[in-house]
């Protein structure tokens, strides 16, 4: 029993040096499946344990190995819901919600300035005239750039949803 005992510590001490070492030094995707493959086939020979999940994507026939490997290590790898995630969910719905407030309120105000009636002072000058009443100011100008600034932040809330998750 204490040889097991030490076999096994050993055996823990050899597979914890070989995690470090790839953590160290990053393989190729090839190179890592061909690894779990061995892995996996050495711990079914040896010992008759194999993956459930493995057995089942296998015995379908519906794809090769190489996939059904990727699947298994993405299933194990990647969690949906966890509770460490829910700040970082948080934080990126509170950015949208921000960024869409944001542009919605520049979007507004420029629309605003460019409906409203101002005076002659406020509207600096006339950059072109459609008539002699009328024309394009620098005012307008000014309310143009703050919609495309609207535009853009409101955009940009959506948008960047891919990087943040």
């Amino acid at each position: 029993m204490k040889r097991e005992r030490a076999y096994n510590t050993t055996l823990d001490k050899i597979f914890a040096e070989l995690l470090a070492e790839l953590e160290k030094q990053p393989i190729s995707r090839n190179k890592a499946i061909e690894l779990e493959r061995r892995f996996l086939s050495t711990m079914n020979n040896a010992y008759g344990v194999e993956s459930e999940t493995n057995k089942s994507v296998l015995d379908s026939g519906n794809l090769n190995e190489e996939i059904s490997l990727d699947m298994n290590k993405l299933l194990r790898d990647k969690s949906l819901f966890t509770l460490s995630s829910i700040p970082h969910k948080v934080t990126s719905w509170v950015l949208i919600l921000v960024l869409s407030f944001v542009g919605i309120l520049f979007i507004t105000v420029g629309f605003l300035l460019i409906i409203t009636p101002a005076s002659a002072e406020f509207e600096i000058a006339t950059l072109f005239y459609f008539n002699e009443y009328d024309g394009f100011t620098v005012m307008d100008l000014i309310a143009l750039i703050i919609v495309f600034i609207g535009i853009y932040f409101f955009l940009r809330a959506f948008v960047a949803t891919d990087k943040r998750d």
